[in-house]
């Protein structure tokens, strides 16, 4: 009898793994792409706009997504040392003075949700996730910090003139009941390397997904060939200039020559 209802427990325990096992995960998933993987700029490179589009799959049929859901995307370029410094009149003059070195500042960075980021996310939370254009990590920053905090907002102002850092709290709008999408434009002094695209579905102010997309912004030509030389053979290039200077000195001079 005791062995019986052994093997019966065993049987009941296995039964119910394999159902659940066969349930279907039925917790919301965000899928996302972009409109093209790679960016080629030529000397007739004015700009691009790109699109990011998704899905939320398992979404809430009761109510509308842009009423249960929030979904922001972050655009992030490739990270470079950036040094700020602060210029001063010395003599009529003005000259660099003190400054603030960042290890990693994005040279890149936008930021587009389908609603005001603080009704989507704790500040803590948007915080931890890098997201927003008061949270982007420059590396080696020190928060409150009243130097550092003046070296920072100068360098965002500077990005966001430049239409490097972007930051939309509309910019994700969503079509139908759980499909979305995003535009965001890059300007002509874009640099060049790899992108990431990154997709966050919060639910009651809870990340419930995150889904990654990649493109890669490369120079083609002659404008891929004097950037190679430019930052990888800098003495050839300094050469290059220097006797291109020369040859057109020389074409001036023999071409408006008076005999």
């Amino acid at each position: 009898m005791i062995r019986t209802a052994s093997f019966a427990a065993l049987l009941l325990a296995l039964f119910c793994t394999a159902a659940n096992a066969a349930e279907p995960d039925t917790q919301e998933q965000v899928q996302s792409d972009v409109s093209t993987r790679e960016i080629a700029i030529e000397s007739n490179f004015t700009g691009i706009e790109i699109l990011i589009f998704g899905s939320i799959d398992f979404s809430d049929e009761q109510t509308p997504a842009e009423a249960s859901y929030g979904v922001i995307t972050v655009v992030r370029g490739p990270t470079e040392p950036v040094a700020v410094t602060r210029k001063h009149r010395i003599g009529g003059i003005w000259v660099n003075g003190p400054g603030k070195s960042f290890a990693t500042a994005p040279g890149f960075y936008a930021v587009l949700s389908s609603r005001p980021f603080r009704s989507i996310a704790s500040d803590d939370t948007l915080r931890q996730l890098g997201i927003g254009l008061a949270n982007v990590d420059f590396g080696r920053y020190t928060r409150g910090h009243h130097a550092d905090d003046a070296y920072r907002a100068a360098l965002v102002r500077l990005r966001t003139e430049e239409g490097l850092f972007q930051e939309n709290d509309g910019g994700v709008s969503f079509i139908g009941r759980s499909l979305f999408r995003a535009n965001v434009t890059l300007p002509v002094n874009v640099p060049i390397g790899h992108y990431t695209a990154d997709v966050y579905l919060f639910r009651d102010g809870k990340l419930v997904s995150k889904n990654v997309s990649g493109l890669y912004v490369n120079k083609v030509g002659f404008e891929r060939v004097i950037y190679s030389l430019a930052f990888q053979h800098p003495f050839l290039y300094g050469l290059l200039a220097v006797a291109l200077a020369v040859l057109a000195g020389l074409t001036g001079w023999y071409a408006f020559r008076r005999d």
